[in-house]
């Protein structure tokens, strides 16, 4: 599965992840503007912890208040960014791209 991690090192990254099994992903300065190692696992959460963590993120990085717009609230990523850890919203691409092809559709309704 793939989705956005949100706030790891101030940035939004695309990760690929399996809920529940443990991972590593690394971007360097090139892609990124600086080096990020996240390592840790994506588990699946109820809406109640997956909001907690949400707007823990938010309060941590204000930068990030469009996030709260999520409406599938199901994962979250425990473990460490660059050696620190962790707790950040996760949002699958298939979760995300329903919520901007909602918006559009409301629009133009």
């Amino acid at each position: 599965m793939k989705g956005f991690i949100y706030n790891a090192e101030g940035l939004s990254l695309p990760i690929e992840f399996a809920p529940g099994v443990p991972f590593k992903f690394e971007c360097g300065e090139e892609e990124c503007g600086k080096r990020v190692v996240i390592e840790g696992v994506v588990v699946k959460v109820d809406s109640d912890e997956f909001t907690r963590v949400l707007e823990r993120t938010v309060e941590d990085s204000p930068d990030f208040k469009k996030i709260l717009e999520i409406t599938a609230r199901r994962y979250v990523f425990r473990g460490k960014v660059n050696g620190k850890e962790v707790e950040l919203p996760v949002e699958s691409f298939e979760d995300f791209a329903k919520r901007f092809l909602d918006e559009v559709l409301v629009l133009k309704g």
